[in-house]
Order: C-alpha cells, then structure tokens, then sequence
C-alpha cells in the first residue's frame, strides 16, 4: 500500500517504479500480489487499486500510482484489510509511508471525543495504531517502510507498527526495504 499524499509528489515517479519491482518480483515468484495507493482528497480516502490478485502481468499499471491530497492513515487501514478480504494462507500488508498522519477533516465527535478534534499528531497516530491492531486480530501481518519524516515520525511509527518498521533514508530504497522485511517474517515462520 503505497502513501499517495501531496507530500510524496516529488517522488512519485520512483515510488511508483519500486511498487513496480517489489510487485514484479512477487509474481515471479508465484506470490498473489495486490497494489493500492491511498489519499484523502475533500472528505473521502481514495484507495487506487493498482494492481489485483487476479491480474496477472498487469504490473504496468502501478506506474498510475499518482500523489496529491492528504493521508488518513487509520481509514485507509481499515479499507486495506477489506481489500485483502479472506483470502487463505498468509497476508501480508507493506505500506510505504512518512509515518505521520494528517489529514484536514476532523475526527468527528463522538462519546469518547465529545467535539470531535483534528486528525493530527497524537489521535491520527492512536488511530492508525488502532487499525493496525484490528489487522492483526485478523491474522494480517502489517509492517511498514518509512520514507521521509523526522525523529517525531519515527516515533509514530514505533506507535503504530511495533517493531515491524524499517526506516529508509531515500524512496529508491524501498524494495530493497522491503525484501529485507519478507526474509524476516519467512525466518520468523
């Protein structure tokens, strides 16, 4: 699952081509292979489907990933683990992301935040942890490759992610990240 926020427009075109290898190198291998990007534009999250399951050689089509708006990291969780579905065997979900949730909406009220509070700093981080863990429950292993941010950011991502983080100093590092993170949970299996 690739961020897809205005903050990742500089580098689109080289997410697009890691998502590209990382999604290649896993069909070669006979591994079902699913690509989304997500974004909040307005009041709604965006998830792109870039690339199926079921399509086979249809990889190019990750090169549409493109960046703009913002990242409700939490929602866009929620909607990751309905796209995976019930699939049999192992999940795995990868997410690229600059570990630091925002998004302009405001989190509505609710009995446990009466006047609703902005999507920001330490609820947006609590709510994409949240998620997280629901995936999990579900036996969907979550890990993430962090890109960009700051000593705050990875912060969050411990938050969020546990111990199943990698930070990259540069975007092109991303498969790279990745692959490292797959040996790790096949050692781990």
């Amino acid at each position: 699952m690739l961020d897809a926020s205005g903050s990742r427009t500089e580098e689109q075109e080289i997410i697009a081509a890691q998502g590209y290898t990382i999604s290649r190198s896993l069909s070669d291998c006979r591994i079902p292979v699913q690509v989304y990007s997500f974004c909040t534009v307005k009041e709604f999250t965006v998830l792109t489907l870039l690339k199926t399951y079921t399509e086979t050689g249809q990889d190019e089509n990750i090169f549409r990933y493109s960046a703009s708006g913002w990242n409700r990291d939490g929602l866009a969780l929620r909607g990751a683990g309905y796209l995976m579905g019930k699939r049999c065997g192992k999940r795995i979900l990868v997410i690229l992301t600059d570990a630091w949730p925002n998004d302009e909406c405001m989190i509505p009220s609710s009995s446990v935040i009466p006047f609703g509070c902005d999507y920001t700093g330490k609820k947006a981080v609590d709510d994409t942890a949240a998620e997280v863990v629901k995936l999990r429950k579900q036996g969907i292993k979550v890990m993430a490759v962090i890109s960009g941010g700051t000593a705050e950011s990875t912060e969050a991502a411990k938050c969020m992610y546990g111990k199943d983080f990698i930070k990259i100093k540069e975007v092109g590092k991303f498969a790279e990240a990745v692959g490292m993170l797959l040996q790790k949970q096949i050692m781990e299996m």
